[in-house]
């Protein structure tokens, strides 16, 4: 195995951490919307996925895991889709965007 500094673990770590915690998230909200889940395409998952993550950044996890993200409704999956506009891979949303994300979240319970 390669040279690894503490600093590139820790990171590493740390993206693996957020991507295990955001796919939980996004489970309860599917199994939360049930079939209306189909409705979104693969493309809108994807960037529901990395709008999560961005946004998991900005939250204490006490406060993350307490979200209710089973009680999520399609509208408001729509309405954190629409603060994804250029956001892909590499593309992040805007900090105001973000914040918007955030209280959406919050207000799930």
């Amino acid at each position: 195995m390669p040279d690894v500094t503490q600093a590139e673990l820790g990171r590493r770590l740390y993206h693996v951490h957020r991507g295990k915690t955001v796919e939980t998230a996004m489970k309860m909200m599917q199994q939360g919307m049930g079939a209306e889940w189909k409705s979104f395409s693969e493309a809108d998952v994807a960037l529901l996925t990395h709008l999560l993550q961005c946004t998991w950044n900005t939250i204490d996890q006490k406060v993350w895991n307490k979200i209710t993200f089973a009680n999520t409704k399609a509208g408001d999956v729509r309405k954190i889709l629409s603060y994804g506009e250029g956001v892909s891979p590499g593309h992040n949303p805007t900090p105001e965007a973000v914040v918007e994300i955030r209280k959406i979240l919050l207000l799930l319970g």
